[in-house]
């Protein structure tokens, strides 16, 4: 994980996390996360049909009413969500190129729902955006972090990433296995610009454990996927389907039901997908590997390339193939 409370010199350009902040931060990258499962709506248009403006509207899903942002402020606050501040410079311009090349890939798809809003406030549907008062509690330095985030996001404020000229479908996550997976095999899409790669240093990162009790296990199930489970915990779980690189992508449940293993993995509480299972009388051990969906921009990889001297334009055409930045001005 990244979060370990590391002090970093103002000199890097890094800052300090407050450790007390730790939950807060692995909440908003899990709910972040969430809208990076649907992508693709209808045919992509050319991207001179949606420029990118100085502003981005938001519905509120309380009220109702729109509210209105600088789209400076839109990527200050998305990408503190999406990504620690106390990255290097270039892997945070990665993320920054997403979050503006998700906005665009958007506008190009407006709602009827949205009532003429770009995004919604619903964390469920999009992307989360951090606010001031979470910020602050993350950071013990906020206004200095503030101040970096906004040189960068000068540096890139007006490029986003394309596939045939068009914004790409942003896809991203905190750390791999040792390699991506691809959205055919996660999802079921065949999409161009969103294969396995590898992330080689992802390797090195700590597997973790989840142990739960078979009640709870099958309280999880049986409300996530409709289903009444027998009392052969041995026939609960039963993975039918992995990729070539081991990754689970079919899960029958108890000799009843068929399902995706990128649904299974989010109802049982897991950080990734990539995970292994055993039974000890009344007791599931997951074994896993990797946080989030696994498909897109590993950003503890694109930390390691930055590191070894990638820049960000060179990070995300290692993670996107085919993909051009453009400079949308």
């Amino acid at each position: 994980m990244f979060l370990n409370n590391l002090k970093y010199s103002k000199k890097k350009g890094l800052v300090k996390m407050k450790s007390t902040a730790k939950n807060l931060l692995i909440l908003a990258i899990g709910i972040m996360l969430i809208p990076c499962l649907v992508f693709f709506k209808d045919k992509l248009t050319s991207v001179s049909s949606t420029p990118l403006t100085d502003e981005v509207k938001i519905l509120s899903s309380e009220s109702g009413k729109i509210n209105t942002i600088s789209r400076k402020d839109y990527l200050l606050y998305s990408t503190l969500a999406a990504i620690p501040a106390n990255y290097s410079d270039e892997a945070l311009k990665a993320q920054i190129v997403l979050q503006n090349t998700y906005i665009a890939h958007e506008r190009q798809f407006p709602g009827e729902d949205l009532n003429g809003a770009d995004i919604s406030d619903d964390e469920t549907v999009y992307q989360k955006i951090m606010s001031d008062d979470e910020a602050a509690k993350l950071y013990d330095d906020i206004d200095e972090v503030k101040d970096r985030l906004y040189s960068l996001i000068d540096e890139v404020y007006d490029e986003i990433l394309t596939y045939d000229s068009s914004p790409i479908a942003v896809a991203f996550f905190e750390s791999s296995f040792g390699q991506t997976e691809s959205a055919e095999d996660i999802w079921g899409e065949q999409i161009s610009y969103l294969k396995s790669v590898n992330c080689e240093s992802d390797k090195d990162i700590d597997e973790t454990a989840l142990t739960v009790s078979s009640e709870d296990l099958k309280d999880k199930l049986e409300e996530s996927f409709d289903i009444t489970l027998s009392d052969n915990t041995d026939n609960w779980i039963y993975i039918t389907e992995k990729s070539d690189a081991g990754t689970p992508l079919e899960i029958e449940l108890d000799e009843q039901k068929k399902i995706p293993a990128s649904e299974f993995y989010i109802a049982a509480g897991l950080a990734s997908q990539h995970f292994s299972i055993s039974v000890d009388d009344d007791t599931f051990t997951f074994t896993v590997k990797g946080s989030g969906h696994l498909v897109g921009m590993s950003q503890s990889y694109a930390e390691a390339l930055s590191t070894n001297g990638k820049d960000y334009k060179q990070i995300l055409k290692y993670f996107f193939d085919g993909c051009e930045i453009l400079n949308v001005k």
